[in-house]
């Protein structure tokens, strides 16, 4: 009865996703010939909305996402395709925000034909200082591979500390934080971070962050899920010094977590109909 009654209050507190068209069509994109989004379509976007990039796979290849010729701040390195594929998922950061509003985006790749690109509700907890966030599952020895602009013009003296925030819930996982895969690429592991149930948080005052990634492409997260469940992924947070002026701090909260009509948690990149604190969507 509880699950019932439940049930009916989602019902009758359902909302409609707002969204902004940026684009639609169909375009067969491959390393020749990428799609090129202008600058004003990002006009109205803001810092937390999430872009949706809606496709049909073609072949098991990659997405990227470029803006002026480099990697867009605040994504992954790549998005790998799989058949069953139908949509990327990308949440807009300050960085990002700053590229798309000065020089558009460009969709680039191999093996999908895209349809349709929106941008729409996302998360409400992403700050200025968040580099990136999104939903990445960490199961056997997964690796989030973060794009070196990412971390563009940061003034690493202003902060004392990354934080890697994830809904394990726990602290035995195995967490790695590399720059490449060599010995010399190694930042970190759980052995020198502090190990939360919300996140795993790296001290870097005595970490010079700009020669570990002064050579490099990327920032790579490995996790291995060890003997608990697998689990979502879900920001990279600068943690400013006292006295900088910098105040704002990502919060890890509930709004987060999904769930689908049986009660089951799911991923943020469902669609359709998913229940969010409490509130029925429909995506």
């Amino acid at each position: 009865m509880k699950r019932f009654i439940i049930s009916v209050l989602c019902i009758m507190a359902t909302v409609l996703v707002s969204a902004t068209d940026v684009w639609e069509g169909s375009h067969a994109v491959d390393w020749s010939n990428t799609l090129n989004i202008t600058a004003d379509k990002f006009a109205d976007a803001k810092i937390g909305q999430k872009i949706v990039l809606e496709f049909n796979v073609t072949e098991e290849d990659v997405i990227e996402l470029h803006s002026n010729g480099v990697m867009l701040p605040g994504t992954r390195f790549s998005h790998k395709l799989y058949s069953d594929n139908t949509n990327v998922e990308v949440f807009i950061t300050q960085g990002m925000l700053n590229q798309l509003k000065n020089s558009g985006m460009e969709v680039c790749g191999k093996g999908f034909t895209l349809s349709k690109i929106w941008y729409g509700d996302g998360k409400d907890n992403v700050t200025p200082e968040t580099v990136w966030t999104g939903y990445f599952w960490m199961d056997d020895w997964t690796t989030l591979e973060i794009a070196k602009t990412s971390f563009n013009n940061i003034k690493w003296g202003n902060y004392k500390a990354i934080r890697f925030y994830s809904e394990a819930g726990r602290t035995d996982y195995v967490i790695n934080i590399k720059a490449s895969w060599d010995e010399a690429g190694h930042i970190a592991d759980a052995s020198t971070m502090t190990m939360t149930d919300e996140y795993a948080e790296l001290n870097i005052e005595n970490i010079d962050m700009a020669a570990k990634l002064s050579n490099v492409d990327r920032l790579m997260i490995q996790c291995n899920k060890e003997n608990g469940n697998a689990f979502n992924f879900t920001a990279v947070v600068l943690i400013p010094k006292v006295g900088t002026g910098i105040s704002s701090v990502y919060s890890q909260t509930s709004s987060d977590s999904c769930y689908d009509l049986s009660g089951k948690m799911v991923s943020g990149n469902k669609r359709g109909i998913v229940i969010k604190n409490g509130v029925k969507f429909i995506k």
